[in-house]
């Protein structure tokens, strides 16, 4: 046995002992070529001492920059700066020159930026969009920020103030009827609102807009019929969007319309919990449903209905071709395809015309 299984795989031809010789030498080059190129492509290594007068300098610098704030008094002023001229007052970053900038430690490079970004259209709309300026230290931001006064178009200054509070998350301190006020979010800046019949309404002036509703009501829903309802009128009811109420059109168009009002709950994405609190409000008029003939109706028009699809559609032209066409909306039983609960979905949608 193993004589016979060396005879049939080990013995190999002249030609192919050439073969694997050549092959074995070509993966022996290919494995030392890169060490062959490596020794021939040296490069000399230069010497390191500008790298380290680098790391030195950079070193130095870091060290000058943490004994900085010590000498300031706690306040931050950038190097080559006068600390005695650094002074913090309120103000209001959308109107204030270059040289307040300077007379708050912002350095004459980081007071030029912030003109450029007003005079291209920036705006800033609350105290921490300072942190976005490119150039000015965190340290520096955080001391400047407390002092911010934004007004609004109107000439009202900026509502809200920079105040800690105990806990994220958003809080109102409004206690009643009447103007309050509430923490948005996680910062640290107090909104003032006000609240009226029910609702809460909260005003921020550093928005474009002066005030907001931070809560919208749907108008009270009515019944609507589910063949003849516009994208309006479905957005009318609890839960339903412009996008639902497309999708819900478009599933009634590719069927036909529908004949029964459990139908919607089948439109893609809709769920079955805002199915249930629409249904109280949907209903069925007299208008009738779009049929398609059994005997007439191409491949893929019947393939677009949605209770067909391809096979089906594809079984239904081969039976007719094969039986000179269908004399009943029964003889759609005979297919493989079609159970009783597929019948029940399609005989509303199908008809024969003699």
């Amino acid at each position: 046995m193993w004589k016979s299984f060396a005879r049939e795989y080990l013995r190999f031809s002249r030609k192919e002992r050439h073969g694997i010789l050549m092959l074995a030498l070509l993966m022996i080059l290919t494995s030392y070529l890169p060490d062959l190129l490596f020794y021939f492509q040296r490069r000399p290594v230069t010497g390191s001492d500008d790298l380290k007068a680098a790391v030195t300098a950079f070193e130095a610098g870091l060290v000058a920059a943490e004994k900085e704030p010590a000498l300031t008094g706690g306040r931050y002023v950038p190097t080559g700066a006068d600390p005695g001229k650094a002074v913090l007052f309120y103000f209001d970053p959308n109107t204030l020159p270059a040289s307040g900038w300077q007379q708050l430690g912002v350095s004459e490079r980081t007071a030029a930026t912030i003109g450029k970004y007003l005079a291209r259209g920036g705006h800033f709309r609350v105290p921490a969009d300072l942190g976005k300026i490119y150039g000015l230290p965190p340290a520096l931001c955080a001391q400047l920020i407390p002092y911010v006064r934004i007004a609004d178009k109107g000439g009202n200054r900026f509502s809200g103030r920079y105040e800690p509070r105990n806990g994220p998350g958003d809080k109102d301190y409004s206690g009643g009827w009447g103007r309050g006020a509430y923490y948005r979010g996680d910062s640290n800046v107090l909104y003032e609102g006000r609240k009226n019949k029910g609702y809460t309404y909260y005003q921020d002036s550093a928005r474009d807009d002066a005030s907001f509703t931070r809560y919208r009501k749907k108008p009270p829903a009515a019944p609507i019929d589910i063949n003849t309802a516009d994208s309006v009128a479905w957005q009318s009811l609890p839960g339903i969007g412009a996008g639902f109420a497309r999708r819900i059109i478009a599933f009634r168009d590719r069927l036909g319309g529908f004949y029964a009002v459990e139908q919607v709950a089948e439109c893609y994405g809709l769920p079955d919990s805002t199915f249930q609190k629409i249904q109280p409000f949907l209903q069925i008029g007299s208008s009738s449903l779009k049929k398609l003939d059994l005997n007439l109706t191409d491949e893929k028009s019947l393939a677009a209905h949605p209770y067909i699809r391809y096979k089906l559609a594809r079984l239904i032209v081969q039976y007719r071709s094969s039986h000179a066409g269908f004399r009943a909306v029964s003889d759609l039983r005979s297919l493989p395809l079609v159970d009783e609960i597929i019948y029940r979905k399609i005989e509303h949608y199908i008809e024969i015309k003699y």
